[in-house]
């Protein structure tokens, strides 16, 4: 397709061979979930420790500014959706079950098609992902500072 004679390029969500985005993010997913193993190996063997490791810190956004910030309430809705409880992960923030469950399924996808050697088509990366993610995390900005959300 050409508009005004740029060629504008077809986005695809399926493909049968992921691009070298795709390589570089399902390496990432591989990593954050080896990470993820050995939290909870720290929380179930050694709980004194992973005490320890939480995030001490108050939002420094909120603290100056008096306002929440875009990420507030990432890490409890984070904490929540991982304890499985989905509608108190998406009142805390929805982006954060919204990305958790397109990354869950990017990565079951090209795993499946990489298994299958091209004959299962996988879901490939796509701006479309990172534009509804914005307007998620904007809009729920925006609902937070009209109700006057504190964290």
């Amino acid at each position: 397709m050409t508009f005004s004679g740029i060629k504008q390029r077809k986005h695809r969500w399926l493909a049968y061979a992921p691009s070298r985005t795709d390589n570089v993010l399902y390496g990432i997913g591989w990593g954050l979930i080896a990470l993820g193993a050995a939290a909870l190996f720290l929380h179930r063997f050694r709980p004194g420790l992973a005490a320890k490791l939480r995030w001490p810190f108050p939002c420094a956004f909120y603290r100056v500014l008096h306002i929440p910030c875009l990420g507030c309430g990432a890490t409890r809705a984070l904490r929540a959706f991982l304890q499985g409880d989905l509608m108190t992960s998406f009142s805390y923030h929805p982006a954060v079950p919204a990305a958790c469950l397109s990354a869950l399924l990017f990565m079951i996808s090209q795993t499946a098609g990489r298994l299958s050697r091209g004959k299962i088509r996988m879901l490939t990366f796509n701006d479309g992902m990172i534009y509804a993610l914005l307007f998620i995390i904007l809009l729920q900005w925006i609902v937070k500072l009209i109700i006057g959300w504190t964290p």
